[in-house]
């Protein structure tokens, strides 16, 4: 049985953050203030039984042999939608990519899902700075048991919280996770960004 969560917004400054989070090998980063986070918290939707079917033998997180043709269609497919709306499209960032890597495969291994990693605290700001992604915002979607792009765009745009996150007039790059495993049997993980020029 799969739960829903009600979605939320939360804005909050980057200036904000504790100090220890900004501290990386090469220093610590001050950010200019007025640096927004946009964080959209949600539960899991229910899967369509149609579609992609994962190897959930093994709990642990796996990576599809085809991701780089889900990524894509997802890209796709947020591309389709962002230019229905008038929005200019985003592309993938490599360092965005391994943040959302890492993510999907955090909470198929640890059994969690949410925003924020249970274990460290950690929120989606602390992460892009930890992949020392430069930014002046950052938004996130997740996913979990919907078996193809198609279906987990879909129902990413029926939720008005979700649509907001990818119809942002901010967004330039965007990170794109699918990761098998865990309870869900599928995770998927969109980190958007406006970089710092």
């Amino acid at each position: 049985m799969f739960e829903t969560a009600h979605p939320i917004t939360i804005w909050r400054s980057l200036d904000l953050l504790d100090d220890d989070l900004l501290v990386l090998t090469s220093g610590t980063i001050r950010w200019a203030f007025g640096c927004l986070l946009l964080l959209t918290a949600t539960g899991c939707f229910p899967p369509d039984q149609a579609g992609i079917e994962p190897d959930t033998s093994a709990s642990r997180c796996v990576e599809p042999e085809d991701e780089d043709v889900l990524a894509d269609q997802v890209l796709q497919l947020v591309n389709l939608e962002r230019a229905g709306a008038g929005k200019s499209p985003v592309v993938f960032d490599p360092v965005l990519t391994d943040v959302a890597d890492v993510y999907a495969c955090r909470m198929a291994d640890e059994g969690f899902f949410g925003h924020y990693d249970p274990v460290t605290g950690h929120g989606p700001a602390d992460r892009a700075v930890a992949g020392k992604y430069r930014f002046y915002s950052v938004g996130e979607n997740l996913a979990a048991g919907q078996r193809t792009p198609a279906e987990v765009v879909r129902v990413w745009m029926e939720s008005p919280a979700h649509r907001d996150v990818i119809l942002d007039n901010r967004w330039q790059d965007v990170g794109v996770a699918v990761r098998y495993g865990g309870q869900h049997g599928i995770y998927w993980v969109l980190e958007f960004g406006e970089p710092l020029e």
